[in-house]
């Protein structure tokens, strides 16, 4: 193979502020920038996220810097064997290389976090914040990695702890956000909201912060929430579309165009929920893969994936995705759900039996409301002929979804309960039918009631074909 050139001791600074460029601002000609430059200094590694990012269907990068990205993506293709897309071997070379480099560190803790290695992720990534005690990027990667391994606490304190936070209003928005997965009121409120009123910065630097405070002032049934995410979308990042799409069904309308989605490059989230709005299932799927190479330490493109192609009836995908899903999250009581959901389907009864049986268990130990677990368990009595008993599972888990005036999933425990009952072929299974409908029939943003509700009516007429056959009528 074609040797390359001895590098020297530091990554080069045009290089350097090229990528620091690029994970700030995330547009074409930063990420065109960065992959012109790593092309030439012969790092095509450093920029391989970002030449991803231009070669994604719907990109607005112009065909030469399409073709040069796909230039620098050849050139690493011989390093695109692990199954998570991330190698270990290559990211730790680099520090080795450039000991100083804080974003080495910060990547190379997220590969160990693709690999499911959580004390040497928290190890590297403590270097980061030592090497770049302010640093934005290194503030914001190091309480990302702290959510993503189920510790809000410690990714709260990263941005609540640091004296650049005040300061800065991507800092802000993240200590605001964080504050609530920590379940923590938040420190910096009126800072960022001082922040977003006087208007001493560009919209790109106030958008995660208006969305933010948007989700706490939407929370607690606050009228201005409204006013704040408009103001997120006036220069979107990938999170504040993302934010804005999961308001989408709490304001009553979208906020969110498709044009906006496109001329962001890091909308993986965004574009899978705005496909999920419009009821298009195979689009969700298909951005879901977009999403996985957008963040290939994230597990939700994984769950979104994986619920989607159970929706639509797809159990060899979601049985793939979820065992992914777990890679990522091995405690995961979300991917053991669909896991074991995609065995019943596919008759694996005592596989399936057995990881709901564990999940269950572990669900006592963890705060984590997990009603899906009870519906895939009562799925699974009915499918081994406890009918009665399976019905007052899903009945039990409706109960409690209307008691939290949760209606989306009330409705959606419904339409499973109705499935299962037509698939069994239930005297009950048209009042069952029924009454999701009624439950789904006033919600705009349930679009996966509507496809198992088909699939139960099809269930259903099927079941009759036969009874009819066998009766020779």
């Amino acid at each position: 193979m074609p040797g390359r050139p001895a590098q020297d001791s530091r990554i080069p600074e045009e290089l350097k502020a090229r990528l620091e460029a690029w994970r700030s601002g995330n547009d074409v000609i930063a990420a065109a920038e960065l992959v012109e430059t790593a092309i030439v200094e012969g790092r095509e590694k450093e920029a391989e996220r970002a030449a991803r990012s231009l070669v994604r269907e719907g990109s607005e990068a112009t065909p030469l810097v399409k073709k040069q990205a796909a230039l620098l993506l050849e050139r690493l293709e011989p390093d695109a064997s692990s199954q998570t897309g991330i190698e270990i071997g290559p990211l730790r070379r680099h520090v080795y290389r450039y000991p100083e480099d804080a974003l080495s560190w910060v990547d190379l803790a997220l590969g160990y976090v693709t690999h499911g290695e959580k004390d040497k992720a928290k190890r590297a990534m403590t270097v980061a914040l030592q090497l770049a005690p302010a640093d934005r990027h290194v503030l914001r990667s190091a309480a990302r990695m702290h959510l993503h391994l189920d510790d809000p606490e410690q990714a709260h304190d990263v941005l609540k702890r640091n004296p650049a936070t005040k300061f800065d209003p991507w800092l802000v928005a993240g200590e605001i956000a964080l504050s609530s997965a920590a379940g923590r009121k938040p420190q910096f409120f009126k800072v960022g909201i001082d922040m977003v009123e006087d208007g001493g910065f560009q919209p790109l630097h106030l958008s995660e912060l208006a969305s933010a405070i948007g989700t706490v002032h939407l929370r607690d049934g606050n009228r201005r929430a409204r006013k704040l995410f408009r103001t997120s979308l006036v220069d979107p990042t990938g999170n504040s579309l993302a934010q804005a799409e999961w308001a989408n069904p709490h304001l009553g309308g979208e906020l969110v165009t498709s044009k906006q989605i496109d001329r962001v490059l890091d909308s993986g989230e965004a574009r899978a929920f705005h496909a999920y709005w419009r009821g298009d299932f195979n689009g969700v799927i298909k951005v879901c893969e977009q999403w996985t190479m957008e963040e290939p330490f994230a597990s939700k493109p994984y769950a979104v994936g994986s619920s989607t192609a159970i929706t639509i009836g797809d159990f060899d995908l979601g049985l793939r995705l979820a065992q992914r899903g777990l890679k990522l999250e091995p405690d995961s009581l979300l991917f053991r759900n669909h896991l074991a959901y995609a065995l019943i389907e596919k008759g694996e009864y005592p596989r399936a039996a057995q990881i709901l049986r564990q999940a269950l268990v572990k669900k006592q130990t963890v705060d984590e409301p997990a009603e899906y677990l009870v519906a895939t368990a009562s799925m699974l009595s009915m499918r081994i002929g406890d009918i009665d008993d399976g019905i007052a599972g899903y009945k039990a888990v409706i109960a409690t979804f209307k008691r939290q005036g949760n209606r989306n999933m009330e409705a959606s425990a419904a339409a499973y309960l109705a499935l299962e009952a037509a698939r069994a072929g239930t005297a009950t299974a048209s009042e069952f039918i029924k009454q999701a409908e009624d439950l789904a029939k006033d919600l705009h943003y349930a679009p996966d009631c509507k496809v198992v509700l088909q699939r139960a009516k099809r269930w259903q007429a099927a079941v009759e074909h036969r009874l009819r056959v066998t009766r020779g009528e």
